[in-house]
């Protein structure tokens, strides 16, 4: 067998040059091995790469476990024949093995070689060291290889996931990039697929002139702003404009200048990004903004005319009522006249709170604090209810403390409303049983409790009690009509009043509402002003077009011995001032021929006039009486105008 000497191995070693292949590699090696020692099959282990096993013969990987390959290397030493340098040795166990150790120090590498012999071979130190110098420089290589190899993988994983990610951004992003010349023209557009038709054909040997509507052209002050920065070549973010395309189209702009070596500017360089969705959904919502305030502005006016149409005639009663009041009656005819009243003020309140519940959502309710009677309030309405539930299966009892004080400034219409609406909830779910009312007070609250023995709530409709338009059962079988406002109203009232309202009930037992609401004692010099003011006659001029409020009205003010006169409308009133002087004017509104402002301003701004000018509407709203206020009207009075009311306005407003 020949022998391989260092002059062989530098001819042979020659042949690997270039060999970039593993399996050429090995076709190599095995061709340059075979005429030195016959072997049938060789693999070689790198250590290098602790998980794999190369077998070269095949060229396949196999798993292994390189700390149990070590371990079993270990125990077989014993039986396995070594030269003096470790680096050659026979299996004695496997006789047809043959391998060699190859230490790369420098590549910090460490390789075995096996070999399936045929027979033992012998080498002469020559041949084994060149052996071992072939088999170290392939096992370089070869480690080299695997390294480039797995270079490679990792440079194509990385292109994949790149490509995938370049075909995300070029199927959704809305993004594209543009850069312009020094004379702003678009000189390059890099678009994605989707956008490509219409941005290169719209934009592209184009400036912004030629690329938007007229609707933009027509936004001089937004251009002028946007051309200036273009000017002073600075940069600008998001920028948004319209382009004249089909379908429209809306961009988003952002750019940076872009100069020379020598400092010289060469154009824009930027970004920007298909805002059409955003666009669209933005004046889909002004739309529905629009549309919503546009229905809320017809709201708003139907109620100012259903104010108008119901307070008007709600005047007339009120009024007559107190007229009927101040005539001859017997005690019978009085206590009837005054449930009368107390219906009548509920009533007018009730219809106030459903035609304005807008003002309760959106907290937009005022309170009219004033001095009030609640002793007689609360005596009020508990008469009404113990004259309609006289003969039926409800006793009605009442506890009144004797020390409830007479005059407080609280809004008593309100704290009226807040009784009826509970009393009355009392009486319709108690078919059998008793309604129990108490009235107490201390220093800084009223105190009221209402219980019953109904049919009572359940604890799952307690927390929903006071939602808006619900009907809630108070037993199975509930039939009470109603539009489901009266507990809600109830609740928001005594929010506003910065008070407290509880309410505890079982099915079957009955129901308990406890209130609280803060009051304040009427201070002396109120009092005084409205026992001890007293008007001399005054000269009154009466602008209203319904007759039975003209009759009213002019009635209260004979009562009060002023001298009335009478004009339908603001063109007969500002007839008659140019006619007669007056003391002052009360005028309406809402008119035929010309209104209340237009008459009210025509005096204040035309004829100079300085005379008091009250307004009496039955337009109930802050916006309504602000109008007042602003057309130069000194007070605003809202239908129906009680006696007392009226009498109390004229000596403060010329007290003042």
């Amino acid at each position: 067998m020949a022998e391989l000497n260092l002059e062989q191995l530098q001819l042979e070693l020659t042949a690997f040059h270039g060999i970039n292949d593993s399996r050429a590699l090995k076709a190599q090696l095995e061709k340059v091995l075979l005429p030195y020692f016959s072997f049938k099959e060789f693999c070689l282990i790198n250590f290098e790469d602790s998980k794999a096993y190369l077998e070269m013969r095949t060229i396949k990987y196999i798993e292994f476990d390189e700390t149990i390959l070590k371990s079993k290397l270990q125990q077989a030493q014993s039986q396995w024949s070594f030269n003096e340098d470790n680096s050659l040795f026979y299996s004695n166990e496997f006789v047809n093995n043959l391998i060699f150790h190859v230490d790369i120090s420098e590549h910090t590498t460490q390789c075995l070689v096996f070999f399936d012999i045929k027979e033992r071979a012998s080498f002469n130190d020559k041949s084994q060291t060149a052996i071992k110098i072939l088999l170290q420089q392939v096992a370089v290589q070869l480690a080299a290889q695997t390294r480039l190899n797995r270079q490679k993988f990792h440079s194509t994983s990385l292109l994949t996931r790149l490509g995938e990610l370049s075909e995300l951004f070029r199927d959704f992003a809305s993004e594209w990039f543009w850069r312009t010349n020094k004379d702003e023209h678009f000189i390059n557009v890099l678009t994605t697929a989707s956008h490509s038709n219409l941005y290169k054909r719209h934009f592209l040997h184009k400036n912004f002139d030629a690329i938007i509507t007229e609707q933009e052209q027509s936004q001089l002050k937004k251009w002028s702003h946007f051309k200036h920065l273009l000017a002073d070549h600075a940069e600008f973010l998001d920028f948004e404009f319209e382009v004249n395309s089909s379908p429209p189209a809306w961009v988003s702009l952002s750019g940076k200048p872009q100069f020379d070596s020598s400092g010289k500017f060469r154009g824009y360089l930027g970004i920007a990004k298909d805002i059409t969705v955003n666009k669209d959904r933005e004046q889909a919502l002004q739309l529905a903004k629009e549309k919503a305030e546009e229905a809320n502005q017809a709201k708003s006016q139907f109620l100012t005319v259903m104010s108008h149409e119901i307070r008007t005639p709600m005047n007339a009663i009120v009024g007559m009522l107190e007229l009927l009041a101040d005539s001859e009656l017997n005690d019978k005819q009085t206590r009837w006249l005054d449930y009368a009243n107390s219906s009548a003020d509920l009533l007018l309140d009730l219809i106030s709170d459903v035609l304005d519940f807008s003002k309760i959502e959106s907290g937009s309710m005022e309170l009219d604090v004033k001095a009030t009677d609640i002793n007689a309030l609360v005596k009020n309405i508990t008469a009404q209810f113990q004259e309609t539930t006289q003969g039926s299966n409800v006793l009605f009892t009442t506890e009144i403390s004797d020390g409830l004080p007479n005059k407080i400034n609280i809004d008593g219409v309100r704290v009226g409303q807040i009784l009826f609406n509970i009393l009355d909830n009392a009486f319709k779910f108690t078919k059998v049983g008793t309604v129990n009312f108490r009235a107490d007070f201390n220093d800084t609250h009223l105190l009221f409790e209402i219980a019953d023995t109904g049919q009572g709530i359940s604890q799952s409709q307690i927390a929903s009690i006071y939602d808006a338009f619900k009907q809630h059962d108070y037993g199975v079988n509930r039939q009470v009509e109603g539009i489901g406002l009266g507990l809600s109203i109830t609740k928001s009232l005594v929010d506003l009043m910065k008070g407290e309202i509880r309410v505890a009930s079982a099915i079957n037992i009955g129901t308990k509402f406890n209130i609280y609401i803060p009051y304040s004692i009427v201070a002396d010099d109120q009092q005084a002003i409205e026992h001890e003011q007293i008007l001399e006659p005054m000269a009154i001029l009466v602008t209203e077009d319904n007759k039975t409020n003209q009759v009213l009205i002019k009635t209260f003010l004979e009562k009060l011995n002023h001298h009335v006169t009478l004009a339908d409308n603001g063109q007969q009133a500002i007839d008659k001032v140019h006619q007669q002087n007056f003391d002052l004017v009360l005028m309406d509104m809402m008119m035929p021929v010309m209104d209340g402002i237009t008459a009210t301003k025509y005096m204040r701004e035309e004829l100079k006039m300085t005379l008091p000018i009250v307004a009496l509407t039955a337009n109930a709203s802050h916006q309504d009486k602000a109008t007042c206020l602003e057309a130069g009207m000194n007070k605003v009075l809202t239908k129906p105008i009680r006696f007392h009311d009226l009498n109390r306005a004229l000596r403060i407003l010329f007290s003042q």
